[in-house]
């Protein structure tokens, strides 16, 4: 093998994985806003991945839906609720949400989820709704509690953009759903 051509290989793969592990972004492919370094969200990651049997409270302290979150480990967010089906003339059925998350202490996270509500017999026009997630895990006890709080956009306008007015702030609480 020629000696000239190894050393250049050598340096060629040196340099390239001294570039990825200088910039972990790259390798990571997500912009996060908060670095994700050992003192803030190293632990976070490893804690709060998974997915979590939740309850979600009306105003009033009773139970409003029951529900899952998923946390998956590349930062994407998934949610199913027991109220998808809609309620006749209150609001109109939902899809699962899907969207993302962070962490942002060592125990806590940021998400946002998007759903599409479906025509129905509480308006004839669908709509999108995003909800956004504030969370804190208590890994001892694999459970965690936050508040979601709920905007309906047109279906012509951009969620991720608009701020609109909130229709509603809820409490949850919910318990690591685990194999065994």
């Amino acid at each position: 093998m020629n000696k000239t051509w190894l050393q250049n290989t050598l340096l060629c793969t040196s340099v390239l994985a001294s570039t990825f592990l200088a910039s972990p972004n790259i390798v990571r492919g997500q912009d996060f806003s908060i670095p994700d370094n050992v003192a803030n969200t190293a632990n976070c990651r490893f804690n709060v991945t998974g997915s979590y049997l939740t309850t979600i409270f009306n105003p009033d302290g009773s139970t409003g839906s029951r529900g899952v979150i998923t946390l998956d480990s590349d930062g994407n967010f998934f949610v199913i609720d027991s109220n998808q089906g809609g309620v006749t003339n209150v609001f109109n059925p939902f899809s699962n949400g899907q969207g993302s998350w962070k962490c942002n202490s060592k125990t806590r996270v940021i998400a946002r989820s998007i759903t599409f509500a479906f025509p129905g017999s509480a308006g004839a026009n669908g709509s999108i709704g995003r909800a956004d997630y504030q969370a804190s895990f208590n890994p001892q006890t694999q459970t965690v509690q936050g508040t979601i709080t709920l905007r309906f956009f047109n279906l012509n306008a951009n969620p991720l953009l608009n701020n609109v007015s909130p229709v509603g702030t809820f409490n949850f609480s919910g318990q690591r759903i685990t194999a065994n």
